[in-house]
């Protein structure tokens, strides 16, 4: 399985400036003259790529990407989409751009993703420390260099990935195939089984608990004296019960509340929608040189039309504005729908253990219903320590399996000591010492010159590590921003370009950077690959007339999904009434 990028569009709504770029399958270059070709844009678009994809970039402030629309057109294998990111509002759509979601969580585009290319990360989350699907950036790590962050084997091209803690070793043992479903299944079976004997083991000690109470009040008769402390421990119940149902009715509370003003978002939508509409009949007259609001004939059309685009390009910004919170709106509403559940099913088991009947009030205080309630929580404890015996059999084994499974990493980390040394004695990296290459979990990082050749060297590895011990995951596009951009000498440089250039094939498509790629003598270098020259003014990579010629395709994409967000966690539920 393999993805291909085939698009990018890059869209500044209110500077009406927009600009694509086309990629084929193999190698893409995206350079510019070296006389003076530098601040042409060249990392501008290869940030973006991933950056479409729900990974977070490292662009320079003055290119204000939250006032940026990207839309990527990529494959799959043969199936086609595009992906369509402002800010943080996604949706995508397949070839005949159909909506098939859109949402503004990175959990529910990394899950909606995973479907798409059968591939995904799963690192412990720092909370509860249980396996959860990671957002998309950690499939991206090892495709994508930046120019700023040739660090070694650091990964430091993409923002925002504190939130796992010690995470390298993890994601990389997940790209190697390693850390499989079957993997995550052990390991989720593992917490599954260690959680219930935990809950096991507290409920075992609270059923000894209650034998040994039940015991001195059997040999006191406490019960069938003291109504008093009863009539207290009804009462306690009681309270229990009302809080119960005073959380759920605040939950209903909440509920209707969200609604209402789902209903007035997408309300809202609707009446843009027809804004639009009426914008765009209003545009077609002035084009035949009618005024839109008296019908008389106009000459200096000029500020009416100026009038009709500005508030065409406000309603694409509402528009976003406003899915964004319809999105935030169904995932509280589902959210507060499974609160609402919990607290329905908590009501109903507490109704059926709770039995309160005035009239069963003197059968509780017999000693023989005491006698009773002794048997059945001895039988219970009974039942449950021979659950917890199977249990405790069962995780042993399950940790065995985990411990084998593991062994493959020794297996990995010998193949990756072997390409590494190969590289150093190629490339004279004396500096870097031996026991730095037997483990792909250590430090791997250079100084000068060495810098850049390093990165590149760890990275490719880790592609090569993967494709061998992988094979069956999704391959993705290789982005190298501009791995020629540091103090080398020209010895140096054509070596790394023509390293580069050997293992170009690790990936169905390798795109990189770089400035003096537009000179013949390059061309032939560099043979049939796919060359784009950026010789648009510096500052400037996004055109007027690329966003006039693309906009049609920006109006389609943010009007998409305007009556009815899509989002994975929507689930229709109504609420039970309780008053």
């Amino acid at each position: 399985m393999k993805m291909l990028f085939e698009d990018l569009y890059i869209f500044a709504p209110s500077e009406k400036r927009a600009r694509k770029i086309s990629f084929s399958e193999g190698i893409n270059i995206i350079t510019s003259s070296k006389t003076d070709g530098t601040n042409r844009g060249k990392s501008i678009i290869m940030r973006s790529l991933y950056h479409a994809l729900g990974a977070e970039s490292r662009f320079e402030d003055k290119f204000e990407v939250k006032n940026k629309v990207f839309i990527l057109h990529f494959l799959v294998d043969t199936q086609h989409y595009y992906i369509y990111r402002a800010a943080n509002l996604f949706k995508v759509f397949d070839l005949e751009k159909r909506l098939l979601f859109s949402t503004i969580k990175a959990a529910a585009l990394a899950k909606e993703l995973q479907a798409i290319i059968h591939f995904s990360v799963m690192l412990p989350n720092r909370q509860t420390n249980k396996l959860e699907v990671t957002p998309p950036v950690y499939n991206y790590l090892p495709y994508f260099l930046d120019q700023d962050k040739y660090e070694g084997s650091r990964f430091e091209s993409f923002k925002n990935l504190e939130q796992y803690s010690n995470y390298k070793d993890f994601v990389l043992f997940c790209h190697f195939g390693v850390y499989t479903q079957y993997y995550f299944t052990l390991i989720r079976q593992r917490e599954e089984l260690e959680s219930r004997i935990t809950e096991q083991d507290n409920r075992l000690s609270v059923l000894n608990e209650i034998i040994k109470d039940i015991g001195k009040k059997l040999e006191t008769t406490a019960y069938s004296k003291d109504v008093d402390s009863l009539q207290r421990d009804v009462a306690q119940y009681r309270q229990q019960y009302s809080r119960i149902i005073h959380e759920l009715n605040h939950s209903r509370n909440a509920l209707v509340n969200a609604r209402n003003a789902l209903y007035e978002y997408e309300a809202t939508l609707k009446g843009i929608a027809e804004v639009e509409r009426i914008n765009e009949r209003g545009l077609d007259k002035l084009k035949s040189g009618t005024c839109p609001e008296c019908g008389s004939s106009v000459n200096d059309l000029l500020v009416l039309k100026s009038r009709r685009y500005n508030r065409a390009e406000d309603i694409i910004t509402v528009r976003n504005d406003i899915q964004g919170f319809v999105c935030k709106l169904k995932e509280s509403i589902s959210g507060e729908e499974s609160h609402y559940r919990e607290l329905l099913a908590k009501l109903n088991e507490y109704e059926k253990s709770l039995r309160i009947n005035t009239a069963e009030i003197n059968d509780i205080l017999k000693y023989k219903g005491m006698c009773e309630l002794k048997d059945d929580v001895v039988s219970e404890h009974a039942t449950l320590q021979q659950a917890r015996n199977k249990d405790n059999e069962e995780l042993r084994k399950i940790k065995g399996a985990i411990k084998e499974r593991n062994k493959e990493k020794k297996i990995i980390n010998d193949r990756y000591y072997q390409y590494l040394m190969e590289a150093k004695i190629r490339f004279g990296l004396d500096e870097i010492p031996e026991e730095k290459l037997k483990s792909v979990a250590s430090n791997l990082e250079a100084s000068g010159s060495d810098k850049c050749i390093v990165t590149v060297i760890w990275y490719l590895t880790i592609i090569r590590l993967r494709n061998e011990f992988n094979h069956n995951a999704i391959q993705l596009p290789i982005v190298f921003d501009s791995p020629n951009n540091v103090e080398n000498d020209d010895e140096k440089t054509d070596v790394l370009i023509k390293y580069l250039l050997e293992n170009a094939g690790l990936s169905p498509q390798f795109i990189m950077s770089g400035i003096g790629f537009d000179t013949e003598e390059a061309h032939e270098t560099v043979g049939d690959a796919n060359i784009v020259v950026l010789s648009t003014p510096r500052f400037q990579l996004l055109q007027k007339d690329e966003y006039v010629k693309y906009e049609p395709l920006l109006s389609e994409f943010c009007a998409a999904g305007s009556d009815q967000i899509v989002d994975s966690k929507g689930v229709d539920y109504e609420p039970r009434d309780i008053s």
